[in-house]
This record gives C-alpha cells, structure tokens and sequence, in this order.
C-alpha cells in the first residue's frame, strides 16, 4: 500500500517539474477531508513547507535548487468548507515564504 496523504505527514508523497522549471510538492489524498482532519492536512502541509525551505529539497533532488516551488493539493474526493477555507488562509502563509499552494478537486483546478 502506497504511504501517502495526510496519514503519511512525514512522506513528500509526489514531486514532479513543470515544463517552466516549478517543482511541485504534491499532497494525494483520497480519503474525504473534514473539519476533522484540518490538523493532520496542516502538519502535512508544514511538512511540505519546511521541506522545501529547509534545504531539504535541495539536497534531495540537487537540479532543483534556485527553481520555483508549488505545493499541489490534490484531493479525489470534495472536501467540506472548513477544509477548503483553511486552504485558502494556508495559503496565504506559503505566498508569504514564495511558494505558492494550489488545489484540484477530483482531477478540477479549483481557484483558491
């Protein structure tokens, strides 16, 4: 069984590069989030923060430093309110450290 979403908070579950050099640290969740579940999507996101501003990325994959970072938040299953207003205040502390935060809901771009 594949170790990912927010049960994993320690696990970066996906990276991958767009074709204009972001990398993109990508959350796979597939269970329905929440309000419940805004603690465990919040230690997960922190995670994925820290990993990229740490270093850690960085070192784990050397081509992409000096690269921009996004973090994707892909859920396959529609999330209650609460969990999509704490994705967007988070949101708005991952601009603060230059990295962006994007959702998609069952494969949609949703606009945060």
């Amino acid at each position: 069984m594949a170790r990912s979403g927010i049960q994993f908070p320690d696990v970066v579950d996906l990276t991958s590069r767009a074709k204009d050099g972001t990398i993109r640290l990508i959350i796979a969740e597939t269970a329905t989030l929440t309000g419940n579940h805004v603690l465990g999507l919040q230690q997960k996101l922190q995670n994925y923060l820290s990993f990229a501003l740490s270093g850690q990325l960085a070192a784990a994959h050397p081509d992409a430093k000096g690269c921009p970072v996004r973090i994707r938040v892909d859920l396959y299953a529609q999330p209650d309110d609460l969990i999509l207003a704490f994705l967007r205040r988070f949101r708005v502390i991952t601009l603060k450290q230059g990295i962006d935060l994007e959702l998609s809901i069952d494969q949609q771009e949703i606009a945060l």
